[in-house]
């Protein structure tokens, strides 16, 4: 299937099922849209009309024709031959720039990226590692889907009407009539080819229901798919996915309409006797609750019961999956109180993460991890092999910025610029991980000491090769995985091996504390220098709305006064 863009590229397998996914889910966003235009109408009837219409051709131009954002003579002539208007020809050109401008755009090509990765993923099991050969075919392949879902779109009638009249029989017959589902099986043939290509895509169009699953699983499934939500970040929709699970397995409850305060209770009751170590193993999403809690037994209390602030945000994830499903009219129960089940924290938020002291940092890249182990394979033993990787990178990259740890170790090598002259690296979504908050998106000056270890080097040899991750060894290989997960023991074990036991329960988090406390010690160094630094909000409306960012000259003379580590 599609040979064109299976040639090293994709597989056919690929292809298939990211087309599969960009068909429908454009299919249900067209669904929704409509619904809200006949529910809650801003404009006329004929301005709906004119927007799908516009929309329907855009994508059909953009998909036959290429990424152009205006149309031919030869174009306006065969729209006004068809019946349409010079209003339809400006509606249309309009739809041109916006799609395009969205597709093309790096924010688009990100959440294409991601999209295509996790349904390739879940359809067959494979990770998308994409070069710019495959970026094309994916963005070739989602104009097709989408210019397919649009046309076999147009002229569906709303099926909740089909729904209304099969209960409007069973009143009137007093008889039971089947509501059966009129919906077509979603089809795409092994031959289907691109458009443009042979033979044309073929596709049935999927009529969709008006009412929506209560189950849980896919009630998620329908919240993570909602991917112009941006006040969801992707570890959240992780986390919820995680949670979703973890909630079935504790209570045995799969709709969302039979949740009850004791079913809360009782899953928080669960998180409180997990080990600790909870989700760090991949085993632990195949492992049984007994099995789970039988873990926990034989480990010592302060190794015992998640933290009050991860419980916590188990049921603000509850909230949020409430809500939503009362957005689709699923029935919640009235009696159900999440803040009864709120966990008192027990430090104050400066007193839950320790920060690391200058000497305990230069203790720590003492060990041979830096300065030269035995092997690839002996980190820990002593010899004369320095693996420039993930685990080396990272924490120096963290300790001369404060940055957090997936922020650094998920970089790609497209994200390392130079502004005004100055190396910086650019935190920011990219198709591997988002950034916790807005005010996380931010520019860092790459200290003089790392560019003298060479990591300039790196990201060159890295971009060679074509690499979609400045340390793609750290790519996670199922949906549990983070970019951190995969050096969190060396690094642990570093760290207890280095410090004596580590008996402060350092972590990587810990670097965070360290820049922000040592630069604040620093009169010569503004507040908002430090926020801007690592990506923390303004204080305030002025701050957020009216202020600028620091520039990269003052950036970068902030950088320089974090200490060298070795």
């Amino acid at each position: 299937m599609l040979d064109a863009i299976t040639d090293g590229k994709l597989t056919p397998a690929q292809a298939k099922a990211w087309l599969t996914s960009v068909v429908r889910s454009e299919l249900d966003r067209i669904e929704r849209q409509r619904m809200i235009s006949r529910m809650d109408p801003v404009g006329s009837c004929e301005e709906d009309q004119r927007l799908d219409w516009a929309t329907a051709r855009a994508w059909s131009h953009l998909a036959s024709k290429g990424l152009h954002a205006e149309l031919s003579d030869h174009d306006r002539r065969t729209v006004l031959n068809e019946g349409s208007n010079e209003a339809d020809i400006a509606s249309l050109e309009t739809m041109l720039g916006v799609l395009s401008r969205d597709v093309l755009s790096e924010a688009g090509v990100n959440k294409m990226l991601r999209a295509a990765r996790d349904s390739i993923q879940t359809a067959t099991g494979e990770t998308l590692n994409p070069a710019t050969e495959t970026i094309l075919s994916l963005r070739q392949l989602l104009l097709a889907g989408k210019a397919a879902a649009w046309s076999a779109s147009e002229g569906q009638e709303d099926p909740s009407l089909e729904q209304a009249r099969a209960l409007a029989r069973e009143i009137l017959d007093s008889a039971p009539a089947e509501i059966s589902d009129t919906r077509e099986p979603l089809h795409i043939s092994e031959e289907a080819t691109l458009i443009g290509a042979p033979a044309p895509i073929r596709i049935s169009a999927q009529r969709p229901e008006f009412s929506f699953d209560p189950d849980i699983v896919a009630l998620v499934e329908r919240i993570n798919a909602e991917r112009d939500r941006d006040h969801i970040k992707e570890d959240t929709r992780k986390q919820l996915a995680s949670q979703a699970r973890l909630f079935i397995k504790a209570t045995g409850i799969t709709d969302v309409r039979e949740i009850t305060q004791g079913h809360l209770k009782f899953y928080k009751s669960v998180l409180q006797r997990l080990p600790t170590s909870y989700g760090k193993s991949p085993k632990d999403a195949e492992r049984t609750i007994d099995e789970l809690l039988a873990r926990a037994e034989d480990l010592p209390e302060k190794k015992v019961g998640l933290s009050p602030r991860t419980i916590n945000g188990h049921l603000d994830r509850f909230k949020l999956i409430f809500q939503f499903a009362k957005s689709e009219s699923i029935t919640i129960s009235d009696s159900i109180e999440l803040g009864l089940l709120r966990v008192r924290e027990e430090k104050r938020n400066r007193d839950k993460r320790e920060a690391f002291t200058l000497p305990e940092l230069q203790q720590v890249f003492r060990h041979p991890i830096w300065t030269g182990c035995r092997s690839t394979s002996r980190r820990h033993e002593r010899g004369n092999i320095v693996k420039a990787d993930g685990l080396y990178w990272g924490p120096i990259l963290a300790g001369y910025s404060g940055a957090r740890r997936e922020e650094v170790l998920g970089l790609e090598p497209r994200d390392v610029v130079s502004v005004d002259g100055i190396p910086c690296y650019h935190i920011r979504d990219n198709m591997h991980r988002g950034v916790k908050t807005f005010s996380s998106e931010r520019l860092v000056p790459i200290h003089e000491h790392l560019m003298e270890l060479g990591f300039l080097r790196h990201v060159e040899e890295m971009r060679q090769r074509g690499a979609s991750a400045l340390f793609p060894e750290l790519i996670a290989t199922n949906e549990s995985q983070s970019f951190g997960d995969k050096i969190y023991y060396n690094w642990a074990k570093a760290l207890v091996l280095q410090l004596d036991g580590n008996p402060r329960e350092l972590c990587f988090h810990s670097f965070r504390h360290y820049a922000i406390a040592h630069l604040k010690e620093l009169p010569e160094v503004s507040e908002k220098q430090r926020r801007d630094l690592v990506g923390h909000s303004g204080g305030d409306v002025h701050d957020e709305q009216y202020d600028v960012a620091t520039s990269m000259t003052v950036m970068s003379g902030v950088v320089a006064k974090l200490p060298r580590l070795f």
